[in-house]
Formats: C-alpha cells, sequence, structure tokens
C-alpha cells in the first residue's frame, strides 16, 4: 500500500482527513504535528503524496511545503486563509492544488485529490496548442498531478499522436489552431471515442458564449476561458478524471455482471431485449439467436403449464415472480436456475416489459434429484411422495379441486421375471416409466415408482371423469407398448391394474394409500387391466 503523509497540528482536523482516507483505504497514513516530527517521518518513509498544513508550530513560513515539494512528492497544502501574495506564491510551486480550509467539508476536497493521483500516476494524456508557451503552462499545471503526457501542435498531429496511443485517457485542446480548430479536432474524435470514456476539456481565449455552447454541443466535456486560474483548471480535471473512474468502475460492473450474472429482458409480450453473456453461455444459444425470440425458446417441456400461468398472473399484475425453473439448452440439455422477475414500469405506472435474473442451481437440483428419484427409472420415489403430498392435499382444499391419487402395478410382473428373465423384468420398468413421464405431463401431474412393480400418479382434477381419465390413458399407454407376455391372464402383453382413490384433500396419505390399494385390489380381482374408483 503507498504512504501517504498528512501534517496537520490540528487534532480535529487530522483526525477528520484520517476517517475520510479511511473510507477507501487507499493509503497508509503518518501524520505529524509539527515540522521536526514532518522530517523524521520523510527521513524513514517514501512517500507517494503529502497533506501539509502551510503553518506550523515550528514552521510558520511554509518550509515543510517546500521541503516535500523539494523530496519530488506531490504536496497538497492545507491554509486556513488565502490572500492575493501568498497565492501567488504558492502557485509557483509545483504543487498538486491548495485547500483553504474554512471548514472540515473542504478538506475532503484534499483526500479526493489524494486518492486522484492513485489514478492519475502515469495516466496518459494529449495537450493540443499551437502555442509554445500554453503548452508549458498547461503541462506545469498538469504534471503534478503525474500524468504521462503528451504534446501535439495541430489537430492532424493530434489525430496522429491518438491513433499511435489510442490508450491516451484525456484531451486538453486549444480552440484556435492552424488547419483544422479544436472544434473540427473534437467532432473527429467523438467519432470513434465517446465522452465518458474519453474526456476533453477545450480552451480559449474567445469570451464568446455562442463558442462555448458550440463546444459544448459538439462533444467536449468541459469549457474554460483563458486566462484562468490552477484552482479552476484542476478542479475540471479532478471532476472530470472521477467520472471517467467512476464511468470505468460501472462499465467494469457490467462487464462482470455480463459474465457472470444470467440476466435477460423482455417486452410485456416475452420477446426478448437482451441477455447477457452468462445466459448465452448456460443456453448454448449466441445473442443473434436469442435477441426477437420469445423467451419460451429455453422452456423445458417438463416444466408443467401452471407453473408459467402463475408466473405471468404474478408478473402481468406489477408483482415480481420468483421460483427454480427448468429450461432446455440447444443441445437439447437442461439446466436449473432460481429466477427473480421483476415488471419494469414506465412513469405512468404501466408495464414495459420484464427483468429477469437467474442463478444457475443445476448442481443443487442434481443433489436434490439424487435424493428424491428412483435410480431404475428416473420417476420421483416414495420419500418425494410423502413430502409433496401436503401441498397436493392444501391445493385440493384451497381449489375446491379432487385430490387424485393413482396406483397401479404390473400384471403378473412375478411370472414374466421369471420367464424372460430379471433384465428384461427391468427394461419393462424402464419402459413404463418413460410414458409415464409423458402421461403425467399431459395430466399435470406427479409419477412415482413406489417400489417393485408397483407405481404412482399424484395429481388435482376438476371431476372425477377428468382423473379417471388420466387413470385411463396411463393404462392404455402401457398396454399399447406391445411387450409381449404370454403368461398374462389379462391380455398377451404387458399391462397393469389400477386403483384411483379420490378425496376432497381430507385425508391423509396413509388413507390415501390404502384406500387406493383396495381399490387395486378388486381391480385384479375383476380380471386385471382395469380401472377401479373409490372417492371419499
Amino acid at each position: 500500500m503507498k504512504k501517504l503523509l498528512l501534517v496537520e497540528d490540528s487534532n480535529l482536523f487530522a483526525k477528520a482527513i484520517q476517517r475520510q482516507l479511511a473510507q477507501n483505504n487507499c493509503y497508509e497514513v503518518f501524520h505529524a504535528a509539527t515540522y521536526e516530527q514532518a522530517l523524521e517521518l520523510l527521513e524513514q518513509h517514501c512517500f507517494f503524496v503529502a497533506i501539509t498544513d502551510l503553518v506550523l508550530p515550528d514552521a510558520s513560513q511554509g518550509e515543510i511545503v517546500r521541503t516535500v515539494v523539494g523530496k519530488a512528492i506531490p504536496t497538497i497544502p492545507l491554509t486556513s486563509s488565502m490572500n492575493e501574495v501568498m497565492q501567488q506564491q504558492i502557485s509557483a510551486l509545483p504543487i498538486v492544488d491548495y485547500v483553504v480550509k474554512s471548514g472540515i467539508s473542504d478538506l475532503f476536497y484534499a483526500v479526493r485529490l489524494a486518492e486522484l493521483l492513485l489514478t492519475t500516476d502515469n495516466m496518459p494524456v494529449l495537450i493540443v496548442d499551437d502555442s509554445m508557451s500554453s503548452l508549458s503552462s498547461i503541462g506545469a499545471l498538469m504534471q503534478p498531478l503525474l500524468f504521462n503526457i503528451y504534446t501535439a501542435k495541430s489537430g492532424a498531429e493530434a489525430l496522429k499522436v491518438l491513433q499511435e496511443h489510442p490508450e491516451i485517457s484525456l484531451m486538453v485542446t486549444d480552440y484556435e489552431m492552424p488547419e483544422m480548430n479544436g472544434q473540427e479536432l473534437v467532432r473527429e474524435v467523438r467519432k470513434k471515442r465517446d465522452a465518458l470514456e474519453f474526456p476533453i476539456i477545450a480552451v480559449t481565449g474567445h469570451r464568446d458564449p455562442q463558442l462555448g455552447a458550440s463546444f459544448l454541443k459538439t462533444g467536449v466535456n468541459d469549457f474554460l476561458v483563458k486566462p484562468f486560474s490552477r484552482e479552476e483548471f484542476i478542479s475540471r480535471i479532478v471532476t472530470l478524471v472521477n467520472s471517467r473512474e467512476k464511468f470505468k468502475q460501472i462499465d467494469r460492473y457490467a462487464a462482470t455482471v455480463d459474465n457472470y450474472v444470467i440476466t435477460s429482458s423482455t417486452d410485456e409480450n416475452g420477446i426478448i431485449r437482451s441477455v447477457s453473456q452468462a445466459f448465452c453461455d448456460i443456453s448454448g444459444y449466441s445473442r443473434e439467436e436469442l435477441i426477437g425470440r420469445n423467451h419460451n425458446i429455453v422452456r423445458h417441456p417438463d416444466m408443467p403449464d401452471s407453473l408459467y400461468k402463475d408466473l405471468w398472473d404474478t408478473i402481468q399484475s406489477g408483482c415480481v415472480w420468483r421460483g427454480e425453473v427448468k429450461n432446455a439448452k440447444k443441445n437439447g440439455d437442461f439446466y436449473w436456475v432460481d429466477v427473480t422477475i421483476e415488471p419494469q414500469k414506465d412513469r405512468q405506472g404501466d408495464i414495459t416489459g420484464y427483468t429477469a435474473i437467474r442463478q444457475d442451481i443445476t448442481n443443487k437440483k442434481h443433489i436434490e434429484t439424487l435424493s428424491v428419484t428412483d435410480p431404475m427409472t428416473g420417476l420421483y420415489n416414495r420419500r418425494h411422495l410423502s413430502s409433496l403430498f401436503p401441498d397436493y392435499a392444501a391445493k385440493a382444499i384451497e381449489q375446491g379441486a379432487l385430490l387424485a391419487f393413482l396406483i397401479f402395478d404390473v400384471d403378473k410382473f412375478k411370472q414374466y421375471n421369471d420367464n424372460y428373465g430379471h433384465q428384461a423384468g427391468d427394461d419393462v420398468l424402464i419402459n413404463i416409466g418413460t410414458i409415464m413421464q409423458d402421461v403425467a405431463r399431459r395430466h399435470d401431474a406427479l409419477a412415482y415408482r413406489l417400489g417393485g412393480e408397483e407405481f404412482a400418479l399424484l395429481y388435482l382434477s376438476g371431476e372425477t371423469e377428468q382423473a379417471l381419465s388420466c387413470a385411463e390413458d396411463m393404462r392404455y399407454s402401457i398396454e399399447s407398448l406391445g411387450i409381449l407376455h404370454e403368461y398374462n391372464s389379462a391380455a398377451s402383453v404387458v399391462t397393469a391394474s389400477f386403483g384411483l382413490f379420490l378425496s376432497t384433500g381430507s385425508s391423509d396419505l396413509e388413507q390415501c394409500y390404502q384406500r387406493s390399494d383396495e381399490a387395486l385390489y378388486q381391480a385384479k380381482e375383476s380380471g386385471r387391466n382395469r380401472t377401479i374408483t373409490f372417492s371419499e
């Protein structure tokens, strides 16, 4: 960490400066209250910058400033008052700038100057003026700020210097120059570099308000009329460099967000307006493939329609929606994200679009999936059924819907295993698991393997016929697999028997399982490959 020398005999002012410096913690601060203490510190340390009072108890004629400047340390003098003679004397020294400490708030400017030196140290700048004396005087003002100064005597030369040194970060240009004046130079520069990234100060001897306005419209950041004071010039430089640094910080932050935060914005209809690079990276789509498309380009078929209905109902009402969503990649793979979607509104409160921020939770969901799924079929396991059942029962009561609990098992599965082999039996279970997921999607249900050849579906239904249609869809889908089963008394192919129990949501899982199992037993006793329904 660079070192700062603070020489101030007022304990109040010294503490105020130290507190302000501590906010950003850019410097290791060494404090001296007297000239003698300052000399000792100067012998012991190499200082990057000094903030020092002009008048000290043991040196009242500004000796400390001349000493520090003599050691080529950028110096920011402090004074309680400033008359014309003192101003001329101090301005003749190569200081950064001076500060009149009429109050504690004035000291903060000294801190800003000291911190600014960390930015301006070796920062390349360009001074453009056809007058050698002007080049020299402006250079003398800028040199204490540790700038790396380039010069040019004409607009054409300036353009050449900028081309050869694209790292130049700031330009000060005169107005009156041969061949190409300052305004024409600025116009050319602004074709490639904007005002936030590349500040420009224009100077002129003309006191013409129209010229100043014209210069500002051309693209300069600030405008000075000669002759100007050190204080005026340095304060403009400080403001511009600070603004540029804030722009760079925002730019760096934006780049970080773009690279690492999965964000997107859409219009009110869900058409993508912008996406971050992180969004492109995780989805596999390029920006060109995403912008202008509906956001459902990344919708995964596993996600139920009810989730998106809730999402749109929430954000179209002006509220923020949060949830976990499984999205599809371009290559057919998938990823999980924790999403927050916030409506964007105009001054009248009308929704103009939506902004979404996502966190990649694919690994988390993978771990969760391993704990709640059956490894053979990929269906949910009994543990997951136990954890979700209370929520489904509560929804049934809230919505006035029927809670449907459907269980089934493969007809004569033991005989199938005994005659076709256990590997063939496993293949049957895997095939059933696959089509079961398709049926579950069609009926907005959750699919489970309870164990062995026993499976279950949990879903909500508006009426008995609708609930039964899901069961029959599942039964028919299994039979339609056409897997040969010569030892099945119900058919010549693999089939299953079903027990469906419908409740209002007041029955617990054990009761639902018992009643469904009774219905399943009746389905087997009645000839298998059929559905028996019990109602609460």
